[in-house]
């Protein structure tokens, strides 16, 4: 099992003093409005999706978790991403003791942003024999300074990062009269220190196995399909998929909000999903947001595809960045705004010119 201190992997990439740099604002993608949490809110709840499968879907919190998606079998339990930190997945083993008292057999990463694999340390801790499986290009990146928002290196850019919106937390609360919202704030402040303290102790752990097309695990009872089939929210999606229960898990290649397009390919997501969509599958468990059913994936990669199509419209007739991000933002709404802000998190108004400038930067620039 992989398993080192942070300096001991930085020492080994020779990335330490790379890995430390100012954030791009881009890469704060996961705060949250001060009025969209609860403190005592429970971190993820269980939902049934199949015989032995569930969604565990993560409430809102100031760091964003991810959503898992939890498969029982005859030997053990396979978990579909591990969020953003230790202690998160520890809360969600405990949840997952209520189910069985099998041991987590496997984790699969679907891609290497921080959200998703932070915590696959406390999984590897109650089981020496653990298997965590990415595809090949996901762990590359988790090895890489440039990948994006994340891999190994960007816990030091969170760790530099976060005294800094410790600071904020510190200074809006001084400032915020409305009793709720301090409230809310204060709430915020307490996960960020404590997040921070987490990001210090981190032992980061990785993959252990890789799949570079498909791979088909049979695991007692069950059969659970990997496929990587093109880029997307990243180049090394990885999609879990039950062709029996007719389930799959998507990571952000396929999530109930807006997508996260800083590190992705649009043109070539929109045929990914084109790929994924050929599968036999009843319902997605997607990175974030709510189980959804097939159908969400047309809705979903509709958005992408308009969005482009704007984008590329717009700037064949000379508009500029400031005047795209209005007008595309506009133009889409009546097509995608209700149904990309079910969320406090991820909402279309909130996302869709960081998605324009994005599109305009990765497709015309082709930068």
């Amino acid at each position: 099992m992989a398993t080192w201190t942070r300096r001991q992997v930085l020492a080994q990439m020779g990335l330490a003093a790379a890995a430390v740099h100012t954030l791009d604002p881009h890469e704060l993608c996961c705060t949250v409005a001060a009025h969209a949490q609860t403190a005592d809110k429970e971190l993820f709840e269980l939902k049934k999706v199949a015989d032995g499968v569930y969604g565990a879907i993560a409430a809102t919190r100031y760091k964003v978790n991810c959503n898992a998606a939890v498969i029982l079998t005859d030997d053990g339990v396979v978990v579909v991403d591990s969020h953003s930190k230790p202690s998160a997945s520890r809360v969600m083993y405990q949840q997952i003791q209520g189910l069985t008292k099998k041991p987590v057999v496997k984790v699969i990463n679907t891609h290497f942003h921080w959200d998703h694999w932070q915590g696959n340390e406390s999984y590897a801790a109650t089981n020496p024999k653990l298997e965590i499986i990415a595809s090949d290009k996901t762990k590359e990146n988790l090895g890489k300074p440039d990948a994006g928002v994340g891999g190994v290196p960007y816990i030091e850019k969170q760790i530099a990062n976060m005294p800094g919106e410790i600071d904020k937390l510190k200074a809006d609360i001084q400032k915020e009269a409305d009793p709720q919202k301090k409230q809310n704030l204060e709430s915020n402040l307490r996960q960020a220190e404590s997040f921070l303290q987490e990001l210090k102790s981190m032992k980061p752990t990785l993959p252990t196995r890789t799949v570079a097309t498909t791979l088909t695990l049979k695991e007692g009872g069950r059969e659970i399909q990997l496929h990587v089939l093109g880029r997307g929210h990243t180049n090394g999606d990885l999609y879990t998929y039950l062709p029996k229960e007719k389930v799959i898990a998507t990571g952000d290649a396929l999530i109930d909000w807006m997508p996260f397009l800083n590190d992705g390919y649009p043109e070539d997501w929109v045929q990914t999903l084109t790929a994924v969509e050929k599968l036999d599958f009843a319902s997605i468990i997607p990175g974030h947001g709510e189980v959804r059913p097939k159908s969400h994936l047309a809705f979903f990669r509709g958005y992408l595809s308009d969005l482009i199509a704007a984008v590329k419209k717009a700037s064949a007739e000379g508009a500029t960045l400031a005047e795209m991000q209005t007008k595309i933002g506009d133009q889409l709404a009546a097509k995608y705004e209700a149904g990309m802000s079910k969320y406090p998190l991820g909402r279309y108004r909130d996302r869709v010119g960081q998605n324009v400038e994005m599109v305009h930067k990765k497709v015309v620039q082709k930068a």
